[in-house]
């Protein structure tokens, strides 16, 4: 899960720190210099390219290309400190489009919707800002990197704060177990979604041309919303030709239990209703994730789709094992013994997961929703090695080539459709390197 703000500040008083050590002794008479050269600092430190767009009510429309009209009302969950959806764009020099979809988990249920350290998604957009878009995202937002075949274009970047991936379009009332209150949670990222896509339709500037190219793409949470949404994205943009936009997820293979979709994404999300009425998707609560894909992929044969994900996804296993939980209503029995999601449901990052009931069970299934369930020739995956989760906006972007090709040289041949962009996997040269777990320490962990 994304954990937005906890490196940023102190990207910038690192810059200060550096500064004041850089010149401890500077003369009176040299004062002016030394705070002209602070100012510079500052500002280069604090320089974002982004701007805040705060969108208002409207309606949203496909006609004519398809049937679809839609009112929406953009907002945050509405629980304290996220309750003001904001979205973001930065101006390029080509009028192509990158549409980025942004992480931070999921929430369902009372015990990881609520409390002050929410685990299990991103709780406060309220301190969300363009400068906090520069010093949180780098690699295919980062245009100061050569390497970045993003780096001249466009970019409209979507927050996420409402807890349902991108997906719902409903208000639940839950009972927060913090003060046992009855409290109504906006589960509307879609109705987000299509504010932000409005924009983009009466935007001479972010509208792309005909010979324009567009990438869709998410992280974590915001692959889901990536490729649910892409459809609405396709049609919206219907002057760019069907081999110039694309789709990639990053790091959300969609692996859950039975039931997840009825009981979260149906029930609580109500997503169902907001699933494009011109394609026909195999049953939405018993579907598989890498049908979706698949399907989504029939529908648009010449439009480039894939998925990246490393091999033991360690945030995704912790996000399957949380599932599991909630649904034998397993650590918890009532609100008395709860403190925040947190602590209730142990670390993020996949290290307390068990391996052979969860993590083998999670990295199985992966690689089927990954390899097996999507068989469309307008799709691809690279599997990388390790744990780490998500690598579209960090930095490591740039060096990634575990599966025997870099990914930059990958992104590439996929904005082209070139001979190079194949599928790859880690497994393939024995390199997919199992992390270590609490239950494997100081072995690493075991799958078949």
């Amino acid at each position: 899960m994304l954990q937005l703000g906890m490196k940023s500040p102190g990207i910038f008083f690192a810059g200060l720190f550096v500064f004041v050590f850089l010149f401890p002794s500077c003369k009176k008479e040299n004062k002016s210099n030394d705070e002209l050269i602070l100012g510079s600092l500052i500002f280069a430190l604090t320089r974002t390219p982004y701007e805040e767009v705060t969108p208002p009510p409207g309606t949203f429309t496909l006609e004519p290309n398809k049937t679809f009209t839609r009112s929406y009302s953009p907002t945050c969950s509405g629980v304290p400190e996220n309750e003001i959806f904001k979205f973001y764009i930065k101006r390029g020099t080509t009028k192509n489009l990158l549409i980025n979809f942004m992480g931070g988990g999921a929430c369902w249920d009372p015990k990881n919707c609520f409390g002050s350290k929410t685990a299990t998604y991103f709780n406060r957009a309220n301190i969300f800002n363009p400068l906090a878009a520069r010093l949180a995202f780098h690699g295919i937002l980062e245009e100061r990197v050569f390497e970045n075949p993003f780096k001249d274009w466009n970019v409209v970047f979507i927050p996420y704060c409402t807890g349902d991936l991108h997906w719902g379009s409903k208000i639940i009332a839950y009972v927060d177990p913090t003060n046992n209150q009855t409290t109504d949670f906006k589960h509307k990222g879609f109705d987000n979604v299509l504010s932000v896509l409005n924009f983009i339709k009466n935007s001479e500037e972010y509208r792309p041309n005909s010979d324009s190219k567009v990438s869709v793409t998410g992280q974590s949470a915001g692959a889901y919303g990536a490729i649910f949404n892409f459809p609405y994205i396709r049609e919206t943009l219907r002057q760019v030709s069907d081999s110039n936009i694309m789709v990639l997820g990053d790091a959300g293979n969609g692996v859950v239990p039975t039931n997840f979709q009825q009981n979260a994404v149906i029930d609580k999300w109500g997503a169902d209703s907001n699933l494009p009425n011109w394609i026909t998707f195999p049953s939405f609560s018993t579907m598989s994730f890498g049908v979706f894909y698949n399907t989504v992929a029939t529908e648009y044969p010449n439009s480039r789709i894939a998925q990246y994900s490393t091999d033991y996804d360690g945030n995704q296993r912790y996000f399957y094992d949380v599932q599991l939980k909630i649904a034998i209503q397993s650590p918890y029995t009532s609100a008395q013994n709860y403190s925040d999601s947190e602590n209730l449901w142990g670390k993020s990052d996949g290290t307390q997961v068990p391996d052979s009931s969860v993590t083998c069970s999670w990295r199985t299934q992966s690689r089927t929703k990954l390899k097996t369930e999507v068989t469309q020739p307008n799709y691809r995956y690279y599997i990388a090695s390790g744990d780490v989760h998500t690598i579209s906006t960090s930095v490591n972007f740039f060096s990634e080539s575990s599966a025997g090709q870099s990914l930059v040289d990958w992104y590439n041949q996929m904005l082209v459709g070139g001979a190079g962009w194949v599928n790859r996997d880690c497994l393939n040269l024995g390199n997919c390197n199992p992390p270590k777990s609490a239950y494997s320490y100081p072995n690493t962990i075991s799958c078949p």
